[in-house]
C-alpha cells in the first residue's frame, strides 16, 4: 500500500471545498435579516425622493415641463398664479412610507412668488397696463405636499399641490 501523507495545505483545501456551498447559500439569508441593509434601502428612497423633488421644482421654475417627474398629467396641482417655488431649507421635510414601501407622502414648507394680473378696469389699473405693468408679484408661504410612487427602480410623482 502506497501510504499518501497529509499535510495542512491539503487539509485546508478539503475544508474550503466543504464550506464554500454553505457560505455561498448563507450570504443571502444574512443580507435579508440584516436590518442595516433595510436601512441602507430606506435611506436610498429618501435621497431618491428629495432629489426627484428637487429636480421638479428646478424644471418648474425654469422651462415649465415637468412631465418626466409625474405619472399623469393630472398629479400636479397648482395655480396658474404660482411663477416659482423655493423650498426653505431651514424647515424639515416630513417623509412618510407605506407598510409596504411602494407609496409615500412628503411635504415641506416652501416660499411662493406669485404673478396677479390688473383685471379690473379703474383709473389706476388702466394707467399700468399702459405703462407695461399689468401685474403685480407677491411672495408667500405655503406647504408644498407630495404623493409618489415606486415604478420598477425608481419613484414618480403621483400628486403635487400647494396647501
Amino acid at each position: 500500500m502506497i501510504e499518501q501523507a497529509t499535510s495542512r495545505r491539503a487539509f485546508l483545501k478539503a475544508g474550503a471545498l466543504v464550506a464554500a456551498p454553505a457560505a455561498v447559500l448563507a450570504a443571502p439569508a444574512a443580507f435579508a435579516a440584516d436590518p442595516s441593509a433595510a436601512r441602507l434601502a430606506r435611506m436610498e428612497d429618501e435621497r431618491a425622493i428629495e432629489g426627484l423633488v428637487r429636480g421638479f421644482l428646478r424644471r418648474f421654475n425654469g422651462s415649465g415641463d415637468c412631465a418626466e417627474f409625474v405619472a399623469h398629467a393630472g398629479a400636479i396641482r397648482i395655480d396658474a398664479s404660482v411663477q416659482e417655488i423655493r423650498e426653505d431649507v431651514l424647515d424639515d421635510a416630513a417623509l412618510d412610507f407605506a407598510d409596504d414601501g411602494r407609496s409615500a407622502s412628503w411635504s415641506r414648507t416652501a416660499e411662493v412668488e406669485l404673478l396677479a394680473d390688473f383685471a379690473g378696469n379703474t383709473t389706476l389699473e388702466k394707467m399700468a397696463r399702459f405703462q407695461g405693468q399689468g401685474s403685480a408679484r407677491s411672495q408667500a408661504k405655503r406647504r408644498i405636499e407630495a404623493e409618489f410612487a415606486r415604478t420598477g427602480e425608481s419613484w414618480t410623482i403621483t400628486r403635487l399641490a400647494l396647501a
